[in-house]
């Protein structure tokens, strides 16, 4: 791996490691952001297609929310890419992903309506990387429950308790 726990790639490492020389690599990539950006667009396009397949409940809105957050504890990385891009491209589809989200928040309120957050979905996405973080780092992190346990903590945290 080239990537570790959300360091920046080192774009001599990625070439040495892809045997080619690193003007190619920036020819490519001007930066490490845009290479960890072109690396993170399949995932968040994959994100994209799954928040607009999402039932409009609750009980998907938790579902997709769980995929996010899956996600971020596998790839440390993939944050940065998804809360403060630098290409266009990346601007452009994490742009999908919270329209897509605002669409998803809207359908589970319109279908449960005491299921408001108190938050937007730009906020939304910052506290699922922070809750990543946090597990990524736990001692406990490979226990299988441990994702639900955080998710369920967000939840309650950002819908009326009763039905989080």
């Amino acid at each position: 791996m080239i990537a570790n726990d959300g360091k920046p790639l080192q774009l001599n490492v990625v070439a040495q490691r892809a045997n080619v020389g690193v003007g190619t690599v920036y020819r490519h990539f001007p930066n490490p952001e845009a290479l960890t950006e072109a690396l993170a667009s399949d995932q968040l396009a994959s994100l994209i297609e799954k928040v607009h397949a999402a039932p409009r409940t609750l009980p998907g809105l938790r579902g997709f929310l769980r995929c996010v957050l899956a996600l971020l504890v596998r790839d440390g990385t993939f944050a940065s890419a998804l809360i403060d891009p630098v290409t266009d491209e990346m601007k452009k589809q994490r742009h999908r992903l919270l329209n897509g989200l605002r669409t998803l928040i809207a359908g589970t309120v319109a279908a449960e309506p005491l299921a408001f957050p108190a938050l937007a979905p730009s906020e939304i996405l910052l506290l699922l990387c922070g809750v990543g973080f946090g597990i990524r780092h736990a001692p406990d992190r490979n226990d299988p429950a441990f994702l639900d346990r955080y998710l369920k903590a967000l939840l309650d945290g950002i819908l009326p308790r009763h039905i989080a």
